[in-house]
């Protein structure tokens, strides 16, 4: 590891734009970079997507940096953040993932009617037909939704959208969608009946 000094002086040029002190400024930190990702992650793959992100992030904010504090200190906090951020991405996706495992689990509603069961399909094969007609970001707001049964704030943190966007999409999705099943003559069953 080089000195704190040593450090200071490549940190100092990377600022002004030498790419070659910048490349040993991130071979020096890498090491130091990469334990502190494992001692946050627990995985030792992890710990490298992370230290990948943090130095992409140095070396792109470089400039940034204004010597108020000392370079490791500033490569910790962003690697404290990234940690934290993979961690929370990881979490999500591993709730999505089990959501979706329990979905596929789930048998369809067996119809004991071949008329209910013939309305269905006729149904199904519409909202196929309908949904390809929709802008993407209201098709995907509605097969995660109504389709694959996610909830709002799941499929705003699946698109990387605001929640509230999602419903205004998933709103004027609906609209449409029935909007054209009236159009096309398909009435709707009141299921209170």
């Amino acid at each position: 590891m080089l000195s704190d000094q040593h450090i200071l002086d490549l940190a100092q040029r990377a600022t002004k734009g030498e790419r070659e002190a910048l490349g040993r400024l991130a071979g020096a930190l890498r090491p130091l970079i990469c334990r502190w990702a494992l001692v946050m992650t627990g995985d030792p793959n992890d710990a490298e997507d992370v230290a990948q992100q943090v130095l992409m992030k140095m070396m792109d904010s470089m400039e940034g940096f204004d010597g108020r504090s000392r370079i490791t200190t500033w490569a910790y906090r962003i690697t404290r953040n990234a940690s934290l951020d993979h961690q929370r991405r990881a979490k999500r996706d591993r709730r999505l993932a089990e959501k979706a495992e329990r979905l596929a689990r789930t048998e369809p509603p067996r119809l004991d009617d071949p008329l209910d069961d013939i309305e269905m399909k006729r149904t199904m094969r519409l909202i196929r037909t309908l949904l390809g007609e929709l802008p993407m970001r209201q098709r995907e707001v509605f097969d995660l939704v109504d389709l694959q049964g996610l909830e709002p704030k799941e499929a705003a943190e699946l698109l990387g959208m605001n929640p509230n966007t999602v419903r205004v999409h998933l709103l004027r999705a609906r609209r449409r969608m029935r909007g054209e099943m009236l159009e096309r003559g398909f009435a709707f069953r009141n299921t209170g009946e």
